[in-house]
């Protein structure tokens, strides 16, 4: 019987409860911390294969798979008063800040990868990232959605940055609403209706034989049309710029915030700034 424990029991913990036990073979339980009572009972509730744990510790010793679904801050001090067993595959979905002590701190246990995912892992669907490559990791996880093999931690680490943009993509969701609901459309549709142009265009762009984004948006734009009036009324605001430059102090963020956390870490290298489109 495979069991999959999870420490932590947030929102991105739910979505991959939901993602494995909507998946075509499930493991045969999943158990979860107690922590969250609500989020805990809501799943037990939902799904039959889920069972809540005593504490954080029955969670461990009840898991040959154990998921660290837990905020940097607080992690470090629930991991360190669990004891893990030899055999044990371990996986982190900790943010990538300091996070070197982690595979010391699950021993005897092995962290078998550090994962990201997002909440569409519910519906089995977006990026599931795995660093480093390991064929087990990959079979449990690519049910979930489209797998991602990070080469090593510095693509890891860049990946992950580019996440911060998806409270920024559904507020220029939410600006796009606004707008036509001010304007003569309904609420309702005007979501309806935005949310799945998004969606086609992003579709667009996943397809394995899409052009570069740069030539999808210049292919988008006819000489004196709608979309080369706005591209050129935000590239004079410095929006694209904008982007860049945020996910730059992300980087920066995830890269130098390891050196204060934990004296002797060891920080990525920022690199150079990426090119601008014109």
């Amino acid at each position: 019987m495979t069991t999959i424990s999870f420490i932590g029991t947030g929102n991105i913990a739910a979505a991959l409860v939901a993602g494995f036990c909507g998946a075509p073979h499930p493991p045969e339980r999943i158990v979860v911390g107690p922590r969250n009572a609500a989020t805990a009972a809501d799943l037990a509730r939902r799904f039959a294969r889920v069972k809540i744990a005593a504490d954080n510790q029955d969670a461990v010793d009840l898991g040959d798979w154990v998921v660290l679904a837990l905020r940097p801050q607080i992690a470090d001090a629930v991991i360190s008063g669990l004891r893990f067993r030899p055999g044990q595959r371990v996986l982190s979905l900790i943010a990538p800040v300091a996070d070197e002590w982690v595979d010391a701190a699950v021993a005897p246990a092995r962290l078998a990868a550090r994962v990201f995912v997002m909440p569409s892992v519910q519906e089995r669907t977006g990026p599931v990232m795995i660093l480093p490559h390991d064929p087990e990791v990959a079979e449990l996880l690519k049910p979930l959605g489209m797998l991602v093999t990070a080469r090593d931690r510095r693509e890891f680490v860049a990946l992950w940055s580019v996440t911060a943009l998806i409270a920024p993509y559904y507020g220029f969701l939410a600006a796009a609403v606004d707008w036509a609901a001010a304007h003569g459309a309904q609420a309702g549709t005007a979501r309806s209706f935005t949310a799945a142009s998004f969606h086609a265009l992003g579709a667009v762009a996943d397809r394995p034989d899409a052009p570069d984004p740069r030539a999808l948006a210049q292919h988008a734009q006819t000489p004196g049309g709608l979309n080369e009036q706005v591209m050129r009324e935000l590239a004079a605001g410095n929006w694209f710029s904008a982007v860049g430059d945020s996910l730059d102090r992300i980087l920066q963020r995830l890269a130098g915030e390891s050196q204060e956390a934990r004296p002797g870490s060891t920080a990525l290298p920022r690199p150079a700034a990426l090119p601008r489109s014109e």
